[in-house]
């Protein structure tokens, strides 16, 4: 009987972690995606794929189950190819944003009430600016600093934890402004970041660069970076096989896919800091439907349906299995990069092995590139080694761009500082004026002068009076010119001091202002 009970025992111990890592725990999910094409600030292009990047996220969280909300403003192109995104997608503007929000929070709300932990994923795709030590996201009226999407959007949903991916220029300023006062220097330790961006249940995946220009690409059809991560969501960055994406993963596999490109210019960069709790940024492990690359057949693949959507890129190694998920209802293509062969996925559930599929001659040639840089996307292959000697980048700050529309402020503030000075130091000038004609007054002069007397020394007092009130209230424009943070919430921020990619790494942060 001992040896019976042993035998379980031993059993249970075994298939403990198998069954442990292959159940997803229960939680409500849900999203927010916001794509936006035409910024608030008309000195930038109109971007073509924000529309399609927010689509295409949209349709990956409804099929990872989560509950989506989409705001974008789609063109012809994008209503075509994506009919059920385009008849629910909201425009991008202020006054949905805020009723999508409030939606959201009662959804939250009543997931919590039945005893579920809640989850938010917001999602950006579009223009990223920066300037007076601050990034901003625009929506297509209105703009959203760090603070604001802190306060207007993660604290307002409520949400147990949070998950902020933004693919746009300069958005690691949402979460770190720059340093004032003209000096370039490392900073050390977190300090006044962008309010709720840096509570420990809220994980940020910023793309860094600092480029003007977004980087699209018609070979994808979409943006470049969010790309690279939905194809990274997918399963292709799980490079430990425990059916979860790590932050770490994410950051390493979008690095890697940039690697071989040589220009800098074109390489966006990653900042990725993971919840407080934990590293993972999307949890996998519920079954769903897949397709399953083994290492013999490792290799750069892409994957598109049949609306010629191109759904993720990868390049897996000897050394990597890739298990990859694909949309449940569809007849997908799977094409081996550089070779004239393509595999053909069946709609169905459960997991097809890429060794059971008979290649076929692809359909049509793999899209011209519109630049030879991106065609270069995703040439190294990436596992769990490239996540090993993953490094975070160091992010230089000095290179942001100022921006504009803020310039008035700092010119007002020493203009207004200006007059208050000029007022007073005349003010003054007038008192001392009143008081030396008051003192030199001979004891016997006559009555007739020492009226003419008085009525100029009191002249000069209602004068000085008026300059020193004029001066004050210059003095308090300016103050509150120079203060405007501390006035006017979402405004300037002081900078952060320090980045951290939440396995321990620092990255300096260089700024000036």
């Amino acid at each position: 009987m001992s040896r019976v009970l042993w035998g379980v025992v031993l059993a249970a111990a075994v298939l403990w972690p198998a069954t442990s890592r292959a159940a997803a725990p229960e939680q409500a999910v849900f999203a927010l995606i916001v794509g936006v094409n035409r910024s608030v600030d008309a000195d930038l292009p109109r971007l073509r794929y924000a529309d399609d990047d927010a689509a295409r996220y949209f349709e990956l969280f409804r099929m990872l189950g989560a509950r989506s909300y989409l705001l974008a403003r789609f063109d012809g192109g994008t209503r075509r190819v994506h009919v059920q995104a385009a008849a629910e997608a909201r425009l991008p503007r202020a006054a949905v944003l805020h009723r999508t929000v409030e939606e959201l929070r009662i959804d939250v709300a009543r997931a919590r009430g039945r005893g579920l932990p809640t989850l938010l994923y917001l999602v950006y795709a579009g223009h990223g600016k920066a300037g007076d030590g601050e990034g901003y996201i625009s929506l297509e009226d209105e703009r959203l600093t760090g603070e604001a999407i802190a306060r207007r959007v993660i604290t307002t949903v409520g949400a147990d934890a949070s998950h902020v991916l933004v693919d746009a220029c300069n958005s690691y300023l949402l979460a770190f402004g720059r340093g004032p006062g003209g000096r370039r220097r490392p900073v050390q330790g977190f300090s006044r970041m962008a309010g709720t961006l840096t509570a420990p249940n809220v994980g940020l995946l910023l793309s860094t660069s600092s480029a003007r220009e977004s980087h699209e690409w018609e070979g994808f059809q979409a943006g470049v970076f969010s790309h690279a991560v939905r194809s990274g969501l997918l399963g292709a960055a799980d490079a430990d096989g425990d059916r979860r994406v790590s932050y770490r993963e994410i950051a390493a596999f979008v690095e890697q896919a940039y690697r071989s490109i040589p220009n800098e210019r074109f390489r966006a960069r990653v900042f990725a800091r993971p919840l407080a709790s934990t590293g993972v940024l999307l949890d996998l492990r519920r079954e769903r439907p897949s397709i399953r690359i083994d290492g013999p057949h490792h290799g750069r693949y892409l994957l598109e349906d049949t609306r010629g959507v191109r759904l993720a890129d990868f390049h897996s190694s000897p050394r990597q299995t890739v298990r990859l998920l694909r949309p449940p209802g569809k007849l997908i293509y799977l094409r081996r990069v550089g070779e004239e062969q393509e595999y053909a996925v069946q709609p169905g559930d459960g997991v097809v092995e890429l060794a059971s599929l008979h290649p076929v001659r692809p359909r049509a040639a793999v899209r011209g590139a519109a630049s030879h840089a991106f065609a270069r996307l995703f040439e190294l292959s990436y596992d769990r080694d490239v996540v090993a000697h993953y490094r975070p980048p160091e992010i230089d700050l000095a290179s942001a761009p100022e921006r504009p529309g803020r310039s008035w402020r700092r010119i007002a503030a020493w203009s207004t500082l200006a007059v208050s000075v000029a007022a007073l130091a005349v003010g003054g000038a007038l008192t001392a004026s009143a008081m030396d004609l008051q003192s030199s007054a001979p004891q016997d002069e006559p009555q007739v002068d020492r009226l003419e007397r008085n009525a100029s020394i009191r002249a000069r007092n209602r004068g000085a009076i008026g300059l020193y009130a004029a001066g004050g209230a210059a003095a308090a424009t300016s103050l509150l010119l120079f203060v405007w943070p501390a006035v006017w919430p979402g405004a300037d921020r002081a900078p952060v001091a320090g980045l951290f990619d939440g396995s321990g790494v620092q990255v300096s942060l260089r700024g000036h202002f």
